[in-house]
């Protein structure tokens, strides 16, 4: 039998009472645990949320431009 992995994903966006600045992201969590990380980077989620299930990661990636 597999493991199950429970991961959600909670998009935020702040923006102050002046309008002055912006903070938006998406905090990740991995069978109930948050990462630490706040982030839109699709790679650095994937890749913490390999680390926190054991796996030791390295992500390459191709643009083309």
């Amino acid at each position: 039998m597999k493991n199950k992995v429970k991961i959600h994903f909670s998009e935020y966006w702040y923006k102050c009472g002046d309008g002055c600045c912006d903070d938006y992201g998406t905090i990740t969590t991995v069978n109930g645990e948050e990462l630490e990380f706040r982030n839109e980077d699709t790679s650095t989620i994937v890749k913490g949320i390999l680390e926190k299930l054991g796996y030791e990661v390295e992500i390459t990636h191709d643009y083309d431009s």
